[in-house]
Parts: C-alpha cells; structure tokens; sequence
C-alpha cells in the first residue's frame, strides 16, 4: 500500500493485540503472513532510521540526512554538538538549567557502577551521559549508522561502553544482566512493542531501575495536530487511516514519516506493557516547538527560550506528548 508522494504505508491494525495473538499460539495463515509484514516493517526501519538516526528539528528547519561520509572528527564533533543542543533545548523538562543532561529524569548518582542498558542509542547523546555519569553501560540500536557513529562519538571523547546493532524485540543477554534500563521514544517503533517490554523486563535484575519514554495517545499534538489539522482540516483521513497519520505525521515529517510510529495511554504502558514493573511515575511532557508553529522560522529558537520551562512543565503535565514512566522490578520481597 502507498501513501502520499510514493510512501510506503501500513495497514492500521493492531500491531502489539495482534503479537499477543502470536504469543497464544494462534498460528494461522494470517498470523504467518502478519509475522512476514512485520519483518519488511522491521527492514523498512532500520533503513529509514539509519538515514535519519535522531532527527531532532522544529518546524521549518532543515532535517539532517545523516553523518556525512568521511567526516573530519572535528566536523564531526561540531555536526552531533548542534543537533545535541537542539535536542537539550526541546528536553527542557529533563534537567534544571546548568544542570547534566536529563539529570531531572534519571538517578544520575545511583548509576554510578551501575551496569546500565541503553535500548536505542541514536547517535549517542544518552550514551555519553550515562557514561559521565559513571555507568556501566551498554547500547543496543537496531540501525547500523547509530551504533557506528556512537561508536566514534565515545572514542573521541575518550569514553568506553559496548554499543552493538540488535533488536530490541530479542535482546542478546541474560536474564537479570541489567541492574537500570534506560529507553527515549524508540520501542513505539517497534512490530511488536510488547516482545521489547518483555525482554527489557527479561534482563532487569530484582530491584533494578527502569525509565521509559512513549508517545502519549491523549495528548493534545495527537487530537489537534494529527488529528485534527492533518486529517481533517486537510482531508487525510478520507484516505489514510489513523496508524497512517501518526507514521507519517509524527518523527520525520520533513522526510515522509517514518514507517512505524505508535502512541499509548499512561493506563496501557502501566497496566499492558510493563505490567510486570512496579510503575512509581509517570509524568507529561512538551517539546517546545509543538507551540512555536506559529512563529516564523528564524525567530522560532529565540522565542521558545523567553518562555519560562516552569510554564511548559505546568502546561503539558497531562496532555503532553511524551509520557515518561519509571518504576523498578519487584523482587521476591514486594
């Protein structure tokens, strides 16, 4: 099926109900046939997110393609430090100004001697930090290009972790390997969100720490900018279905969407997906440029940063678009 412009586009079905299914031992031809679309879904991925790993811009700037070829590494370390300040400016919400990268967000102190997961690495922001902060971490992403430019980033800057390509949906370690697990809006990309969740509970030791960032279905960039503005207003959705909408219209809207983006409710990612953590938090959050459309391109940056991050935290509390959960793993005692 196509969409708009030649892109490829999925069905609106039920991607995770329908893994459960799998799971139950429903194998049907339908269910070997899904089994099979799941696999060109998980293909189209990785080659779309290797092109466009962390592609991090507000409305009406230029989309980065990816870490040119050949790169000197001082360009190279000026290229991630733009996009690294784009991506700080929009997490406002995750550290109080001056303070170390999402430190508001994660035990930053408790990590240290931690052995720390990282489920898709980007281009390693969340990497390094976890490193300074004394972790002892290790990075999985399913694009090639994350893994070998995070790679690179670390040995430039002197750090050292195990990065390595693989598939949340199978993680390649133990059971209880993982003392914390730290994921920002990638499983929600994933076939089978709910083979991630397992797996990531799989290799969480007893007591351990977990930290989780999905997309929130009730938030409003959902019901008046795809919703509404998108599907309705420009008539989307008398011909692409909801699931179509939020592909397209949700990370890289500058480079058709990409393939698979799905959004949840607080109550599915406590109640569903990670039913077997002990949720403590969970909390709604805003990128700034969500409310900054309106202002001409240029003067887009400037205008965000007059507004208190206080305000944007109070504002979004309940209807932002990312909604971040933590909790730890009970052990026999709980």
């Amino acid at each position: 099926m196509t969409g708009p412009r030649g892109q490829r586009c999925f069905p609106n079905c039920c991607w995770d109900t329908r893994q459960r299914r799998i799971a139950d031992g429903d194998h049907t031809e339908m269910t070997r046939t899904s089994e099979r679309a799941d696999e060109v879904l998980k293909k189209s991925s990785r080659e779309w997110w290797s092109r466009h790993s962390q592609d991090y811009v507000a409305p009406g700037e230029t989309p980065h393609e990816g870490v040119p070829a050949g790169m000197p590494d001082s360009d190279f370390l000026a290229y991630l430090d733009v996009i690294d300040r784009n991506f700080i400016a929009d997490a406002y919400f995750a550290q109080p100004r001056g303070r170390s990268l999402f430190s508001g967000l994660m035990p930053v102190a408790w990590l240290e001697g931690k052995r720390v997961l990282e489920v898709g690495c980007g281009l390693g922001a969340h990497t390094e930090m976890l490193c300074r902060a004394g972790a002892r971490v290790t990075a999985v992403d399913l694009s090639p290009t994350s893994v070998e430019v995070t790679c690179r980033r670390l040995a430039l800057k002197g750090l050292t972790a195990e990065v390595r390509e693989a598939d949340a949906e199978a993680l390649p370690f133990a059971d209880t390997s993982f003392d914390a697990i730290w994921s920002w809006g990638v499983i929600h990309h994933s076939p089978d969100t709910v083979a991630c969740a397992r797996e990531m509970i799989r290799v969480l030791r007893p007591g351990g720490w977990m930290g989780i960032m999905l997309y929130h279905r009730h938030s409003l960039y959902n019901w008046i900018n795809v919703i509404f503005r998108y599907g309705i207003l420009r008539g989307r959705l008398l011909r692409m279905s909801v699931q179509e909408l939020h592909n397209r219209y949700t990370d890289g809207k500058e480079n058709e969407g990409a393939p698979l983006s799905k959004y949840y409710t607080r109550r599915e990612i406590r109640d569903d997906l990670f039913l077997g953590v002990r949720i403590t938090r969970q909390r709604c959050f805003e990128q700034k440029h969500a409310v900054s459309f309106f202002v001409p391109a240029r003067w887009r940056r400037s205008w965000e940063r007059m507004i208190p991050d206080t305000l944007y935290t109070w504002l979004w509390s309940r209807l932002g678009f990312l909604v971040f959960s933590e909790g730890y793993k009970p052990d026999g005692g709980d």
